[in-house]
């Protein structure tokens, strides 16, 4: 499966997922595309990726008064992307 993400959703998910699931991050293949970066990976991954996205925007996504914050807005939009 070939997911394409702008280039700042991409560097989030990159400089999260290095801390945090750096197991991840070996199994993604990356290229350029159009302003774009398109990750290749299978749908196992995909999966997982979208439920550490999920955990992770009940933690940090959301503000006192319940609104997105940025990173919980970067983390919906990636949830939606990895969504299939």
């Amino acid at each position: 499966m070939i997911i394409k993400l702008d280039k700042t959703i991409f560097d989030y998910l990159l400089k999260n997922l290095s801390v945090e699931r750096p197991d991840l991050i070996e199994q993604i293949i990356q290229t350029e595309v159009g302003g774009k970066i398109a990750i290749e990976l299978n749908e196992d991954i995909a999966c997982t990726i979208r439920d550490w996205a999920g955990d992770k925007l009940q933690k940090v996504g959301f503000d006192n008064n319940y609104e997105l914050t940025s990173s919980g807005k970067q983390l919906e939009e990636l949830i939606d992307l990895f969504y299939f």
